[in-house]
């Protein structure tokens, strides 16, 4: 079936060209991407191929390992840009995995990425032929396994994070997962934080890469090396485990594929009790008003347990915790740089609600049918998510400013990170009315998107980071002169970010309820 199948990946690609020319206009970028990249290519396989066999050995580790990060990474954060041949698809037609997995595997191969990470492989392969003959042949082969390892990799990545935010029992081994992978984090970043990257890497970089190459994350890129070395075993071990890691990846991949062809749709935890849902409970943050506290409590319930609503809490906490970890250590910034994590919190926290509405598409019929009600809605909608997201902000705060000892700046920094939420999470508000796109629907995988969403979340996410822009400096400016200039700033800049956090987020909230009623019948067509 690769000939059908490939005929359904281009021929959808090619309607979806036609239908919706943001589409065709990404591909345009992507391309062109590509061709300016190629003298980089080129001027890195010269100056490897000048290089000596350690040092290409190791760069070709790394950018092997790097590569790996990115394929593993990026298709988790990135949704909707390619869904066309979702396993689940084909359940209609009774196909089984045996039947499908060629055609899916050659269709994964024949992508931009893949094609351009294959020229970059290449170019890796040939800066070994000053080693003669059986170098560049090993050298071929270890890169054209790892490059499998990379596009299987990411196809199990998002299959198995679909089933891993599935059930409650899966939740709580993830988070125990991440628990352990985060302490393992930990003495690295304190590592990094105490002697820099440059001492890091000289000290324990190198014997880094040595582990990493017996391993399957690197041992591909390795061979070629060894087989210089002379050291034939080696090399063939290498190459056998790189293949054999290709081999279990597949396996995993066709598993997924083959349940998601018999499995269906999930709803990522418990049915609630109907008391739950006539009469919710109070909480900290609820409205009082009952039409709106119905909302905040069945969004409340979403986010602990719909795995979209946490899928979509990847990026927005990925952005602060790298600038933490890798960007102020690697670049020995002075400590006050650590006050952009709680404020880059607060504003993607709060501008990551820009499609609000859209992940609630099944709930919306009936709030739109019950009349008049978009104050109420938004209003409990964006309280559910500042009840949880204020109080993570201003910890944040103040863990930066425990970890800094500048106990000085804590009036200007909380205020800061309150006006950023509140004015990012007003915009959010509206935007998720006035420019919504479909989202993933309830039980389908958190990491994927409706075909054709990709111009109009693309326009939805310019619009919302323009306005962000152009207003958050209004609340951040005054924080930045009480460092710079002088510590009276920091009562302003608690003030401003009180008063426009506060003015922003009920402002927003309001202009979004009438947005809301006004466009009710839009807002069903534009997210169902």
């Amino acid at each position: 079936m690769v000939a059908p199948i490939l005929g359904i990946r281009f021929r959808t690609t090619a309607n979806l060209m036609r239908r919706e020319w943001w589409r065709a206009l990404i591909t345009g970028f992507g391309i062109l991407w590509i061709l300016m990249m190629l003298p980089s290519l080129v001027w890195i396989h010269l100056s490897l191929a000048d290089a000596g066999a350690s040092l290409r050995g190791d760069a070709t580790v790394m950018i092997a390992l790097l590569s790996m990060l990115g394929w593993t990474a990026v298709p988790l954060m990135i949704a909707g840009l390619d869904d066309t041949l979702d396993p689940s698809r084909f359940r209609a037609i009774g196909a089984d995995a045996g039947r499908l997995m060629p055609g899916l595997f050659v269709a994964a191969l024949l992508t931009l990425p893949t094609l351009f990470f294959a020229v970059l492989f290449v170019a890796l392969a040939l800066a070994w032929r000053e080693d003669g003959t059986a170098t560049v042949v090993t050298a071929l082969l270890g890169m054209t396994l790892t490059l499998l390892c990379l596009v299987l990799g990411a196809r199990v990545a998002v299959l198995w994070g679909t089933r891993v935010l599935a059930s409650r029992r899966a939740k709580l081994a993830t988070a125990g997962v991440v628990t352990l992978g985060l302490a393992a984090v930990v003495p690295l970043a304190l590592n990094l934080f105490s002697e820099g990257l440059g001492a890091v890497l000289e000290t324990d970089g190198e014997v880094l890469l040595a582990q990493l190459a017996q391993t399957p994350l690197g041992a591909g890129a390795a061979a070629p090396r060894a087989a210089a070395q002379g050291d034939w075993w080696g090399a063939t071990w290498r190459l056998l485990m790189q293949a054999g890691w290709a081999l279990v990846l597949f396996g995993a991949w066709r598993a997924n594929v083959d349940r998601a062809l018999v499995t269906p749709l999930g709803r990522g935890g418990s049915r609630p009790h109907d008391d739950r849902i006539l009469a919710p409970r109070f909480t900290l943050g609820m409205p009082s008003d009952p039409e709106a506290a119905a909302v905040h409590a069945r969004m409340r319930r979403a986010w602990a347990t719909d795995p979209r609503y946490l899928a979509s809490l990847t990026g927005v906490l990925l952005l602060p915790a790298a600038f933490f970890a890798l960007v102020l250590p690697v670049f020995d910034l002075d400590p006050r740089w650590a006050y952009l994590v709680p404020l880059l919190l607060a504003a993607t926290v709060g501008w990551g609600r820009h499609n609000d509405v859209a992940f609630d598409s099944s709930g919306l019929w009936l709030d739109v049918v019950s009349g008049r009600l978009g104050g109420a809605v938004m209003r409990g909608r964006m309280s559910a998510t500042a009840a949880w997201a204020l109080p993570t902000v201003l910890a944040s705060a103040v863990v930066t400013l425990a970890w800094t000892g500048r106990w000085a700046d804590a009036p200007g920094l909380l205020g800061a990170c309150v006006g950023a939420f509140g004015v990012s999470i007003g915009i959010a508000a509206v935007a998720a009315v006035l420019v919504p796109y479909r989202a993933p629907s309830p039980g389908q995988n958190p990491f994927g998107a409706e075909v054709g969403t990709v111009g109009a979340g693309f326009a939805s996410q310019l619009a919302s980071s323009a306005v962000a822009f152009a207003l958050l400096p209004v609340v951040v400016v005054p924080f930045v002169l009480s460092l710079a200039v002088a510590p009276e700033w920091g009562w302003l800049a608690c003030a401003t970010g009180l008063v426009a956090g506060a003015a922003g987020y009920i402002g927003g909230i309001r202009l979004a309820g009438y947005v809301y009623d006004r466009r009710a019948g839009r807002l069903l067509a534009a997210v169902t």
